[in-house]
């Protein structure tokens, strides 16, 4: 599938063969938006006033100038600015000189001009706006002729949905560019966002200054999940990663829908469990009834009381569940962004990374480089949609080699720049699990099982959360409780913690 082309591209091939057929470049003749006189004020302004380059901040690109000598001018412009020599007619001819345009007969009588009528079209802002404006405009067009083109030869499924996720790519990249906005901050406004947020988990007690994950000790560690982080989730198959995520979010939303502080309207991408699963287990936990029960239908009238309540109560909940599978990292960040405008998520949860796919240029090249393209998209959803982003992964099965199976960063599957782009890095290691698995294929009873045995009713229930990294705070392990019957975690402490809600066998 060929990639979305803009017609701008077109428009400056078809800008070089008319320089070959002798055309003036400062006249083109495709009459798309674009406004020549915009751009030569803007270039004579800045020939008057290198300093003024500075006030842009990359809200003008080379890229966005219709003329390609006006682009191949203000590259030069501001290659020499940016190594301290002044910029004018005599030394951004020289600087032409060897180009494409340097067989111009009137680039010196061009630039001269510019110089000179220099004032006449307003500031360098407003010029600027105007001919990243027209940019837009040429880009747009261009990307709705060619999605025309290729819609039109997308005859399977696959080929329209590859179509749909490259121009949902074009869309984000060219909203990204040149937008003008200062990016730079001085201290003065993060250090009042942050006094807030600390004003605003005085208020509240307990230190809770972000969305508020329902676990006690968890909420006493980090301050609840911050916007714009990414937190990625990772353990062993088992382990109850998917249940620890929805449990989080069942706990967030819930906040909302009470008026409690800390919560929010929660968005789920589940890409390997359908709604109904999900729906499922979160119908388990909350009615107390074993998922077994849920799918042989062995209930009691006060078992099912329980459930039609706790069906009742979840169906009034801010969450809302995308299970399309093999979702692209462009269409997941379409999606997120229609997620946050029509529902106001406050935070959102991806199920899993690995089910993921990047970019056809990144899959083709290797998977690790395709992983740290999705891990990369996801922090740049956290912080595009101001908002916690949940991501789990998978570890690799070196875990399971080792004595001692407690993850670590290294374990990280394809793990590429995951490590590196997470703000918060969680892993769960349940420790009866393995006892467990390993008493199973024990046949003997001699001193080392009946260790093994002690130290399992120890253990029994416990999940260790293991934070190993965290940008903004300290690291450290919590232990809660996990039920397996309904797939639960809770909070360990015994004033926090009152045993796993009641089931019906």
């Amino acid at each position: 599938m060929a990639q979305v082309v803009s017609l701008a591209s077109a428009a400056q091939t078809a800008l070089t063969a008319a320089k070959a057929g002798g055309t003036d470049l400062a006249q083109p003749t495709i009459q798309v938006p674009h406004s020549v006189a915009a751009e030569q004020a803007l270039l004579g302004l800045l020939m008057v006033n290198n300093r003024q380059l500075d006030d842009l901040a990359g809200a003008i690109m080379a890229e966005h100038f219709y003329v390609p000598l006006h682009s191949a001018i203000f590259e030069s412009l501001q290659t020499l600015v940016n190594r301290g020599r002044e910029a004018n007619p005599i030394t951004l001819r020289e600087m032409l000189r060897g180009t494409p345009y340097d067989d111009e007969a009137s680039l010196i009588g061009h630039l001269t001009q510019m110089f000179e009528n220099a004032g006449l079209g307003g500031d360098v802002k407003s010029l600027a706006e105007v001919i990243h404006t027209a940019y837009l405009q040429r880009q747009l067009m261009g990307l709705g002729e060619s999605l025309r083109t290729q819609a039109s030869a997308a005859h399977r499924a696959e080929e329209a949905k590859e179509v749909l996720d490259a121009v949902s790519g074009e869309l984000f990249k060219l909203a990204e560019t040149g937008s003008g906005s200062v990016t730079a901050k001085n201290l003065r406004d993060p250090l009042i966002e942050v006094i807030t947020r600390a004003e605003e988990a005085r208020k509240h007690g307990g230190g809770v200054a972000g969305v508020s994950t329902g676990f006690i000790d968890i909420d006493g560690l980090l301050g609840g999940l911050h916007k714009s982080d990414l937190i990625i989730l990772a353990a062993r198959p088992s382990m109850g990663k998917t249940s620890f995520a929805i449990n989080i979010a069942q706990n967030v939303a819930t906040r909302m829908l009470t008026g409690g502080s800390n919560g929010a309207a929660v968005g789920v991408f589940s890409l390997e469990m359908s709604a109904d699963q999900l729906a499922a287990r979160m119908l388990s936990s909350a009615a107390g009834i074993s998922s077994r029960q849920l799918t042989n239908g062995h209930l009691s009238g006060a078992a099912f009381r329980r459930l039609t309540e706790a069906a009742g109560q979840l169906a009034e909940l801010p969450m809302y569940i995308d299970d399309t599978p093999a979702l692209s990292i462009n269409a997941l960040r379409a999606r997120a962004r229609r997620m946050k405008r029509l529902y106001g998520i406050g935070l959102l949860v991806v199920d899993y990374l690995q089910l993921m796919t990047g970019s056809k240029s990144s899959s083709s090249d290797n998977r690790v480089q395709e992983v740290s393209e999705i891990s990369q998209g996801l922090k740049t959803i956290a912080r595009e949609l101001n908002v916690p982003v949940i991501a789990l992964s998978q570890l690799s099965r070196s875990v399971e080699n080792r004595d001692n199976k407690r993850p670590q960063l290294s374990d990280l599957r394809e793990s590429g720049s995951i490590e590196q782009d997470a703000d918060l890095v969680v892993f769960i290691y349940r420790e009866d699990y393995y006892l467990a698995r390993q008493l199973g294929a024990e046949e003997s009873m001699d001193e080392k099982t009946m260790k093994m045995k002690e130290k399992l009713e120890q253990v029994r229930g416990k999940a260790e959360i293991l934070f190993s990294k965290n940008r903004k705070g300290p690291t450290g392990t919590v232990t809660l409780m996990f039920h397996a019957e309904t797939t639960t975690f809770h909070n360990a402490a015994p004033q926090h913690f009152g045993g796993p809600p009641p089931f019906d066998e």
